[in-house]
């Protein structure tokens, strides 16, 4: 068990990394370098999230146990990131740099504002309401006791998911349209489905089946590269395909305990703070570099540094003042609350 969460921390770390090198370099004319591919690191964050989430359905025993494990993990974490964002946008505003309003604020600390039509505060958090929906699927599944069958249902959502993007959208591309607007998780599901079937590899074997779903998650991945998501804004297809194949193929050797050797201080220390580093980096960044690039004329090298720095100092603060505490906090809380209403 051990193992298997240190391996999973690496990859969060280089899926973090990635998406924070990405931002730090994007629209950037004078930056030394683009890490184009980071934008794929998102991907590599769901079939994570595939693994981790069905490993702790089966260790749950109610759907209350998931909820209580899953918000006292996400929100205090999202919303120290949102108010210190919403910081910094007053900040900014008082700069002449941006814009943010009240309602704003407190639609994005529900982490629903999608469905609110209000905008993201910090770019990141568009995949947050992907990851929600997937926590309602699994939450479905839970309650209706039929995560041992989830394999063949995340199949058939797959397959959906396929008939979606091929036939759908040229049939009926209003209806598709609405489709995706209402149930955004239908770009990605195949993601999480990957994950989900590497989970039962790791803990019951290989099997011809799982490998196959394996092999139609990977396809249709490649399939939806022009279709959903943003990758292909900055890749070509050829780009993403060796990114995707590299994410798959991390998680093969993984499944096969071939990985161990990769983890290491700095891999673990990166996967510690991924979250926080997740959703803090993205308007921070820019704005410390657009900051110092336009008042003070530093380079783009120089303000970079600066605010990478400062990115990783705000998020290793927010996961040791905050997310082990209030993880710890309501946890312990949680489980003395539930013991006492069994005792009565």
């Amino acid at each position: 068990m051990h193992q298997r969460l240190a391996t999973l921390d690496t990859f969060r770390g280089v899926a973090a990394l990635a998406v924070v090198l990405f931002h730090l370099t994007l629209h950037q004319y004078d930056a030394p370098f683009h890490l184009n591919w980071g934008a794929t690191g998102v991907d590599l964050f769901f079939i994570i999230s595939g693994f981790v989430i069905f490993l702790t359905l089966n260790k749950t025993q109610s759907v209350l146990d998931f909820v209580v494990a899953r918000f006292s993990r996400l929100y205090p974490v999202y919303w120290a990131a949102v108010t210190l964002t919403a910081l910094f946008m007053a900040i900014g505003s008082w700069m002449g740099y941006s814009k943010i309003s009240i309602g704003e604020y407190v639609a994005n600390m529900t982490m629903f504002q999608y469905y609110f039509g209000i905008r993201d505060l910090d770019g990141s958090y568009w995949t947050l309401i992907v990851e929600m929906l997937f926590y309602g699927v699994m939450i479905l599944g839970l309650w209706l006791n039929q995560l041992g069958r989830f394999e063949w249902y995340g199949l058939g959502l797959v397959l959906a998911q396929s008939l979606l993007h091929s036939w759908v959208r040229v049939a009926a591309p209003s209806l598709y349209d609405t489709l995706l607007q209402g149930f955004p998780l239908l770009n990605h599901f195949q993601l999480f489905w990957a994950g989900i079937l590497f989970y039962k590899i790791y803990t019951q074997g290989f099997d011809k089946w799982r490998v196959a779903g394996i092999a139609i998650a990977y396809g249709l991945t490649l399939y939806l590269y022009d279709k959903t998501g943003r990758s292909n804004l900055f890749l070509s297809f050829f780009e993403y395909t060796i990114t995707t194949t590299v994410y798959f193929t991390l998680f093969f050797l993984f499944v096969s305990r071939r990985l161990e050797w990769i983890n290491n201080r700095v891999t673990l220390y990166l996967g510690s703070i991924s979250y926080s580093l997740y959703v803090i980096h993205h308007y921070f960044m820019v704005g410390v570099i657009t900051v110092l690039k336009d008042k003070f004329g530093w380079s783009f090298t120089q303000a970079a540094s600066v605010a990478l720095i400062a990115a990783f100092g705000l998020a290793t603060a927010i996961t040791y003042l905050i997310e082990k505490p209030s993880l710890q906090y309501l946890r312990v809380w949680y489980k003395a609350r539930k013991a006492s209403y069994q005792t009565l």
